[in-house]
C-alpha cells in the first residue's frame, strides 16, 4: 500500500476521501489544523496548507499527493498549489490528484474556462478563478496531475446516470453530484492512468 500526503481531509469530501484510504490499507499523512484523534494508520502534521513549511513535511514520504482542499476569498489555492509542486519534486513525488470544480472544465462552445460562459449556472467567479490558476499551475508543472472537477456537491447520494468524462463535462444538462461519488473516482484515479494530465468532469444528467 501507498503513502497518501492528503490536504484537505477534514472537509466533507476530504473526509470520504480519507475514509476510503483508510479503508484500503494506505497509510496516509495529513495536514490538519486540529487534530482529528488517535489513529495509527494516520500521520497527523498541525499546520496550514498556505504554510511552506507544513506542506513539505506533509509531503516528504509521500508516495502519492492527494488535495480536497476548498478556497475562499483568500486564494488559498494560487498559494498552496506552488508549495505542494515544489515541495513535490524536491522528495521526487511525481502523482497529484486534487478535487477543483467543474466551472475550469472546457466550454462546449468556446476554448473558454465555463465559468467564462453561460454554461456555468453560478453568478460569482472567484472560487473558479482560485480553482483555474490552481489548474494551470500544475497543467505547466510537469506532474502526473488529473483534476476532478464535480458539479454541484451534495451531501446525499446521487441520483441519475454518473457522467465522466475529460476535460470538458459529459453533458450540457447537468445536475448535482454526491460528495461520496467524488472520493470513489479520487479512489479510482491512485490505481487507474487512465485520466492521468487531465481535468476529469463528474456529473448526473438533469
Amino acid at each position: 500500500m501507498s503513502t497518501i500526503a492528503l490536504f484537505g481531509g477534514s472537509g466533507r469530501t476530504g473526509e470520504r476521501v480519507l475514509e476510503r484510504l483508510l479503508e484500503k490499507g494506505h497509510r496516509v499523512t495529513l495536514l490538519t489544523r486540529q487534530s482529528l484523534g488517535s489513529n495509527e494508520e494516520i500521520d497527523e502534521i498541525l499546520g496550514d496548507a498556505t504554510n511552506r513549511d507544513a506542506v513539505f513535511e506533509t509531503v516528504r514520504s509521500a508516495d502519492v499527493v492527494i488535495s480536497a482542499l476548498g478556497t475562499d476569498k483568500q486564494n488559498v489555492l494560487s498559494t498552496f498549489t506552488p508549495l505542494v509542486i515544489e515541495a513535490m519534486k524536491q522528495f521526487n513525488v511525481t502523482r497529484i490528484i486534487t478535487v477543483g470544480t467543474a466551472g475550469i472544465l472546457q466550454a462546449h462552445d468556446s476554448d473558454n474556462y465555463r465559468f467564462e460562459t453561460k454554461e456555468s449556472k453560478r453568478t460569482m467567479t472567484t472560487a473558479a478563478e482560485d480553482h483555474a490558476r490552481a489548474y494551470e499551475l500544475l497543467r505547466d508543472s510537469g506532474l502526473a496531475f488529473t483534476v476532478i472537477c464535480p458539479t454541484q456537491l451534495i451531501d446525499e447520494q446521487s441520483t441519475g446516470e454518473i457522467i465522466v468524462s475529460k476535460e470538458v463535462l459529459g453533458t450540457k444538462h447537468s445536475g448535482p453530484i454526491s460528495r461520496d461519488d467524488v472520493a470513489d473516482l479520487v479512489m479510482a484515479c491512485l490505481t487507474d492512468d487512465d485520466y492521468v494530465g487531465h481535468r476529469v468532469g463528474i456529473t448526473t444528467e438533469s
